[in-house]
């Protein structure tokens, strides 16, 4: 069993990287889990103490808390907390994500960008840029986005409702920060999870050039129903929870098409471990669909447009200046 490693974990609380946490302490590894407040901290010890004791948990858990991902700011604390700690990572997981269909309005962060975007990209983006000098490169050594499928219009839950695309960027920055220009919570999803790869290839291209060893690893859990109101479905189901009840009843029982959020907390740690993962460069692993309630972890392609070298390249440097916009100063990496 692989030990000693520094694991540091966005979207830890709920949802599928709460399960993700779960196997990953029980590898007797250092966790670092991000939080937003004290709530959901409360909240996420409550559960966490059901399969672990306290004892246990004050040596392999650590809480940043008080830190909500959507306000820049609050990125710099956790590079405060590494360098007061003195502390290298092994892995970063990079799995918070919200979404709000079927919301008419933009929700904003601190900063006023769009929220989908703020946490789902600029916050993860800024992260890397911040924290790469505290990763080890080792060939074990990666960082891991939960992305999603639906940012390709042709797979079978991007091609529902509007589209993922970003139009090489022509007023994008309109859409998420100011005027939100014909904005679609649908949309700004599918669009995040686009960057999400778009990043994750332009990173992996950056390091490559500095011979680094870290893996930079994309991935789609599949459709993931959670069984109550925590993780990912907990904004969308507010504008339409009717349709949600049927649609995940549908999911889950008579179509057999959505993957339980205790298996994909079990891939997503698997993922963290897998040593066939070791110095890839860059990879996109998708949790396929391949019958009735049964699913499997396979190297995927990702859409025409997540494959553009040259949107990649510009999206890096709209989220610097973004970033930079409010004063948060990127790092070359």
């Amino acid at each position: 069993m692989i030990k000693n490693k520094n694991i540091l974990i966005t979207g830890g609380n709920s949802g599928i990287g709460f399960f993700a946490i779960i196997n990953l302490l029980k590898t007797k590894n250092i966790l670092y889990v991000v939080i937003k407040n004290e709530f959901r901290k409360n909240e996420f010890l409550k559960k966490i103490e059901k399969y672990f004791d306290k004892n246990y948990l004050s040596k392999f858990l650590n809480i940043i808390e008080n830190c909500d991902l959507s306000d820049l700011e609050n990125i710099k604390k956790i590079k405060d907390y590494f360098i007061s700690k003195k502390i290298f990572l092994d892995v970063v997981v990079l799995n918070a994500g919200l979404q709000y269909t079927g919301s008419f309005y933009p929700k904003v962060s601190k900063q006023g960008i769009e929220l989908t975007f703020a946490v789902n990209h600029l916050a993860h983006f800024y992260l890397v840029n911040v924290l790469k000098d505290f990763i080890r490169d080792k060939e074990e050594s990666r960082i891991i986005i939960t992305s999603s499928d639906v940012h390709d219009p042709k797979s079978s839950g991007g091609n529902i409702g509007k589209k993922a695309g970003l139009n090489n960027l022509v007023d994008f920055r309109k859409k998420v920060t100011g005027q939100f220009l014909n904005f679609n919570a649908d949309e700004a999803y599918k669009n995040s999870k686009l960057c999400n790869i778009l990043f994750a290839k332009e990173l992996e291209k950056k390091l490559k050039i500095s011979s680094s060893k870290i893996s930079v690893i994309t991935w789609a859990p599949g459709l993931v129903i959670p069984n109550d109101d925590s993780g990912f479905f907990r904004y969308s189901k507010r504008f339409n929870l009717f349709g949600y009840l049927i649609f995940s009843k549908a999911a889950k029982n008579i179509l057999g098409i959505s993957e339980s959020i205790e298996n994909a907390g079990k891939i997503l740690s698997e993922i963290v471990f897998d040593s066939n993962l070791n110095n890839i460069g860059y990879v996109h692993l998708s949790n396929k669909l391949i019958s009735f309630k049964k699913h499997k972890l396979v190297e995927s392609n990702v859409s025409d447009e997540a494959n553009s070298a040259e949107l990649a390249s510009k999206l890096w440097i709209l989220s610097e200046e973004i970033c930079g916009s409010f004063g948060f100063v990127t790092f070359n990496i």
